[in-house]
């Protein structure tokens, strides 16, 4: 889905959960947000759902055509943002893997992934795309320990 000429929603919905963090009912369940930014470099941004990979890997897919991936920008650990990395990393093992320490290290704990291409980022870092430049905003504790 087109939100700007460079920026594309290829996350997933999942309307068969009704029950959000187990505490709150979602009645029209929910969306495993995840973004391209399609520059003179790609960045993806966050993962979904393991589930619901092979449809966020066909999302991507039909976005970016036959250009391949630079990044995978992980924000977040959490299973619903970050279960899906090994399919991503089976897919395009070349990209690189954006993300803090911290979110490394429970990356390779709960998913048991520890991407060889990876840049670690911290409070205030910039990646340039190209026209777009991320900047990195680290907030510890928001949700989840990174």
């Amino acid at each position: 889905m087109k939100i700007t000429d460079t920026i594309h929603y290829v996350g997933v919905n999942d309307h068969k959960l009704d029950l959000f963090e187990g505490q709150y009912e979602v009645e029209n369940g929910m969306a495993y947000n995840s973004y391209v930014i399609l520059d003179e470099k790609i960045a993806v941004m966050d993962s979904v759902e393991g589930g619901f990979g092979e449809e966020w890997l066909g999302n991507i897919k039909a976005e970016i055509g036959d250009r391949t991936p630079d990044y995978l920008i992980v924000q977040h650990a959490e299973p619903d943002h970050s279960s899906s990395i090994k399919a991503f990393l089976e897919c395009w093992p070349e990209a690189e893997v954006v993300s803090s320490a911290q979110a490394f290290n429970m990356i390779k704990q709960l998913f048991d992934v520890n991407p060889v291409n990876r840049k670690l980022v911290k409070d205030g870092d910039t990646l340039s795309l190209g026209a777009h430049e991320l900047t990195f905003v680290g907030a510890p504790m928001v949700h989840w320990p990174e």
